[in-house]
């Protein structure tokens, strides 16, 4: 019955459900014949009834030699939910004091004189959240070679990011392709950013961000990824790179 759905979704097993509403019609009975009006096997009954009679939802009895098992009352079900209801209540508060301390460990393997690969779009925001977390108010990142591409899935995001770098502090510099100038017009909206464009006809799938000892090659055509190198000659080198790029563009 469509009506009896709201049972699984309160943790009930169709195996459950069977052998329940059969003992509901039965009263107090034995296993034959549960197995008989359930249509669940004997060798799977018994431990049916010890999973009913954990939820509080079947009993039973021993009269000589014989157990007979019964359906508590429907209204038990009710009971059961507010239980699941208090010790889901629970879990939330633990998982709220748990979740902190994983956030913390975004990234956490990002150590001197290392190179990594960040897999996927969340692997493309993780390289780039370890930006906020190094750099203080002051700093400056460079952006350079930025496409449409990673605007199409991570436009929240960028935004997001955008305004908690803006409140920071960072100041940025966005070197944009042309055919991403609907999204450069929004962040020259924030604070501390500065908007320039490639020269015509350079059109890159790949960005380069520089910040601090940190170079992050992130890319969204195809796969996307994150490359994150943090040496600081390296991140010298790229900043050279980006600064000569940025003296031969427009704003």
């Amino acid at each position: 019955m469509v009506q009896l759905e709201i049972l699984k979704d309160i943790g009930l097993t169709d195996g459950e459900i069977k052998v329940y509403r059969a003992l509901l019609g039965l009263g107090e009975t034995t296993t034959g014949p549960i197995v008989d009006e359930s249509g669940v096997s004997v060798s799977k009954v018994y431990g049916i009834l010890n999973r009913l009679a954990k939820k509080g939802l079947v009993s039973q009895i021993i009269k000589g030699k014989t157990r007979y098992f019964m359906a508590a009352d429907p209204e038990r079900l009710l009971e059961y939910f507010q239980e699941k209801e208090e010790a889901l209540a629970e879990e939330r508060k633990e998982l709220t004091k748990v979740v902190p301390l994983l956030k913390k460990q975004i990234g956490s393997l990002l150590t001197e004189e290392t190179a990594q690969v960040f897999e996927g779009m969340r692997g493309i925001q993780t390289a780039r959240e370890r930006s906020l977390r190094v750099m203080k108010k002051g700093d400056e990142m460079w952006i350079i070679g930025i496409s449409r591409t990673p605007y199409d899935r991570l436009l929240g995001y960028f935004r997001d990011f955008h305004r908690r770098r803006a409140k920071k502090g960072v100041r940025c510099h966005f070197l944009y392709n042309r055919d991403a100038k609907e999204f450069a017009e929004i962040n020259r909206k924030f604070p501390l950013s500065e908007i320039r464009f490639m020269p015509v006809g350079i059109t890159t799938h790949a960005w380069i961000e520089v910040y601090m000892d940190t170079v992050t090659i992130g890319i969204n055509y195809g796969k996307s990824f994150s490359i994150v190198i943090i040496n600081k000659e390296v991140a010298n080198s790229f900043k050279n790179y980006a600064k000569l790029l940025w003296s031969i563009s427009t704003n």
